[in-house]
């Protein structure tokens, strides 16, 4: 698998620091690890896990709105 181990916005873009353990991983200059653009991660991203303290501050945000878009249609 691979995890997201750094991160920083540059030229309007966020970019992630992925470490792979693949075997595809080593080639390059830096070995075990890509330079992944937002979009891309986006793309490709199926599961992401959190740390258990950040799990509340982004359930409070959906919720949030989540009543919003309800209230909304209403």
């Amino acid at each position: 698998g691979i995890h997201a181990v750094g991160f920083t916005h540059k030229y309007g873009h966020d970019w992630f620091l992925i470490k792979d353990s693949g075997r595809s991983a080593r080639r390059g200059k830096l070995k075990g690890y890509y330079i992944f653009r937002d979009d891309y991660v986006k793309l490709k991203m199926l599961t992401i896990l959190v740390h258990r303290d950040g799990v509340a501050k982004l359930m409070d945000k959906y919720e949030k709105m989540h009543s919003q878009v309800a209230e909304s249609g209403k």
